[in-house]
Parts: structure tokens; sequence; C-alpha cells
């Protein structure tokens, strides 16, 4: 147990030297480690102050409020600090918005709104006025260009209309002509039998039978002829339909009628 003793002192004074008689401690070695920021090598029990005090690239570099406050702050928070809490930094008037172009420190804030109370109400009824008169604009052009879709979807209602009759008119034409073709061949028909049976193709038989079919020609150039007039109607119709569709205001906006 003596020696267990003996050991245990020794280790007690390890990093101890004997100096005149007297147990001196002896300073352990300086370790080294590089500064994160600037990469200097720093002891490492100096490397929080280096870094607060010294390295101009630091984060962590304590900085005074460049705003006068009178705050130190770490560089990383430094900006935070002037943006959202400095009470030296100038900032808006709460009511810049309502037109107060006045800009006040943060700190000055609070008084600025009680010496202004007048005035920034002046501002936010100035302001509601100029609301009224331009929703009242808004309204009044709304109601304009619903008026002139009204007109244009009126307009739209009766051309089709109108095609619509026109295409029963035609219709009700060309039903009529080729019942009138039919029975014109019907009767020459007939004529043709009678002087086939009768053997009397006399020239007036060829004179009626040529005049019946020029006649036919006539007509079926005549109906040919209105249903190209037709086709090119119904082209300009559909062509004006379709500019109408795709020119500004296409779509039926709703009524406001309802608008309080």
């Amino acid at each position: 147990r003596g020696e267990e003793r003996g050991s245990l002192r020794a280790g007690r004074l390890c990093g101890m030297a004997e100096e005149g008689g007297m147990l001196k401690l002896e300073a352990p070695e300086a370790v080294t480690v590089p500064c994160e920021y600037c990469a200097k090598q720093v002891d490492k029990r100096e490397l929080r102050k280096h870094q607060a005090y010294d390295c101009l690239q630091s984060e962590l570099r304590i900085m005074q409020c460049p705003k006068g406050c009178g705050q130190n702050i770490e560089a990383r928070s430094l900006e935070k600090h002037i943006v959202d809490e400095c009470p030296l930094e100038l900032v808006p008037c709460d009511f810049q918005l309502s037109g107060c172009p006045r800009r006040i420190t943060r700190r000055a804030k609070r008084e600025h709104n009680s010496e202004n109370i007048e005035y920034h109400l002046s501002l936010i009824n100035r302001g509601s006025l100029e609301r009224d008169d331009r929703t009242a604009k808004v309204e009044k052009t709304l109601r304009a260009r619903e008026m002139e879709l009204q007109g244009l979807y009126t307009a739209l209602d009766q051309e089709r209309k109108e095609r619509a009759e026109m295409f029963d008119e035609f219709e009700e034409r060309m039903i009529g002509m080729l019942e009138a073709f039919e029975e014109r061949i019907k009767d020459n028909t007939d004529n043709s039998k009678r002087a086939l049976n009768g053997s009397l193709l006399t020239t007036n038989n060829v004179d009626s039978m040529r005049r019946t079919v020029d006649g036919l020609t006539f007509d079926m150039q005549n109906m040919k002829k209105e249903a190209l007039d037709l086709a090119v109607r119904v082209r300009r119709m559909q062509t004006a339909q379709a500019e109408q569709a795709s020119g500004p205001g296409a779509q039926r906006t709703p009524s406001m009628g309802g608008t309080g």
C-alpha cells in the first residue's frame, strides 16, 4: 500500500518541476488550429477570442452597430439587427400606404403616430374617397362594356335568325325547282312515248322536245348559280362570325346588376 500511495503522489506531481527546492507548474505545450474563416493558425485556447475580435472575416466577430445605437452584435446577426431591431434605423411611417411620406427612427414611430393623428386620418379619408371614385369609374366602364356586349349578342342572334331564314327559303326554292324539273321531265317523257308510239316525230314534236331540253338546261344553270350564290353568302357569314368570336370581349361577362 505504501508503493501505491507513492505512485499516486508521483502522478499528481506530473507536469511540475522542482526549482530552488520549490515545485513549479510547467506550462502545457501550445496547440494551434486554423481559423475556419481566415485560415490563420491560432492557439486553440484563443480561437474564440480571435474570431470575436480579430478576424475580419469571421461571422462571430463582435461589431458595434453602425447606426449608433451602442449595441454590440455578432457580424452574422448585424443585418437582422438593423432591419428588425435597431431603434435608430429609419423606417417608413405606419401610414405610408395612406400617403404619409415621413421616415422616422424605429423608436420615434409611436411619438410620430401620436402627434399626427389628425393628419393620418385625413390621409385615410382622402384615400377612401379616391378608391370610391376609382371604383365608380370601373363600374361605369364595365356597364358600358356589358351594354356593348349585349348589342353584339343581339346582332349575332339576328344574324343567326336571318341565316336560318335564308336556308329555309333556299331549301323551299330548291324543292320547288326540283319538283318542276321532275314534272317537265315526266311531261317530256310522256310526249316522247306518244310520238314514238304513233311514229309521228314531226318537226313540231322535235322542236317541242328541243325547247323542253333547253328549258331544263336553263333551269339547271339557274339552280347551279343560286347554289353558288348561297355558298358565297354562307362563307361570308361564317367569316364574319369567326371574326366576332375571336375579337375582344368574345366571352360573355356576368351581369353588373348585382353590384352593390
